[in-house]
């Protein structure tokens, strides 16, 4: 049996490497588009958690396979702006503590780059556009 001292290190463990992951995602994914930019990205991420169709923690949403590109191009091998991690990291606090909403998508799970029309894209419904990125969630079946 787990006592409850371990069950609560355990918990601010885990606590931590989902805000290590969000802020990844934050950093690479939008750290040129701002505060709103970020928040977007974000709520795509939260959406995704909560979504039946992804993982259900940031970590695994965020390392899902061919779905961030930071993930697999090397972007986390370059060295980092270590003023735009910090603020990536600040916001993911505030953000996992729900100090801020990020509900600015209309429940987008899916988003691109403006300078890229993936094909995907035909088959969703666009729901925002925000800095650089579009956003998108699935349409809904026809009957």
């Amino acid at each position: 049996m787990i006592s409850l001292a371990a069950q609560s290190q355990q918990q601010v463990k885990e606590e931590h490497v989902e805000r290590f992951c969000l802020t990844e995602a934050l950093y690479y994914e939008a750290r040129g588009e701002g505060v709103q930019g970020q928040l977007a990205v974000a709520d795509v991420i939260l959406q995704r958690q909560r979504s039946k169709y992804h993982p259900d923690t940031i970590c695994d949403v965020v390392y899902e396979p061919y779905q961030f590109s930071f993930v697999a191009d090397g972007s986390t091998l370059r060295e980092i702006d270590v003023e735009a991690w910090y603020k990536a990291d600040e916001l993911s606090g505030r953000i996992l503590r729900g100090e801020v909403p990020t509900a600015l998508t209309g429940r987008a799970l899916f988003y691109h780059a403006k300078s890229v029309r993936p094909d995907w894209a035909d088959a969703m419904l666009k729901t925002a556009e925000i800095g650089n990125h579009i956003f998108y969630r699935r349409a809904p079946r026809r009957t």
